[in-house]
């Protein structure tokens, strides 16, 4: 069994990896899951979404390193919750780019696994 913060490492290990099955394993199967991502219409809100999403994030990404600046995981019983700073540099849907990346999230322990509730991500000032 994972703890939050080896759990946290998991979830951006399989996005660099392009790991869709793994990331998807992750996510909460329930109405309340909401993953906001930085594009205006990136906005998935309960599980019917979570495999498309994934799967079209993974096939959109290549040459994909995530530089931690900071991550900070908080874990209580049967929930956790998270922040991190991130550098990353990608190959989005073909074009190159480098930009700081923060990210938050919560997750709930179901069954002894944690799985991600929500996600939120913003974009920094760009670095390139």
């Amino acid at each position: 069994m994972l703890n939050a913060y080896d759990t946290v490492n998991r979830y951006f290990d399989a996005l660099v990896s392009r790991d869709a099955e793994t990331l998807i394993s992750m996510m909460l199967p329930n109405a309340y899951f909401v993953k906001i991502g930085t594009d205006f219409d990136e906005v998935v809100e309960g599980v019917e979404g979570i495999v498309r999403y994934y799967k079209n994030h993974v096939a959109s990404t290549e040459d994909f390193s995530i530089t931690f600046l900071n991550l900070d995981i908080q874990e209580r019983k049967s929930v956790a919750w998270f922040y991190t700073k991130q550098k990353w540099k990608l190959r989005w849907q073909g074009v190159a780019e480098e930009f700081v990346m923060r990210i938050t999230g919560v997750l709930e322990k179901v069954d002894q696994t944690w799985k991600f509730a929500q996600i939120h991500a913003s974009i920094g000032i760009p670095t390139s």
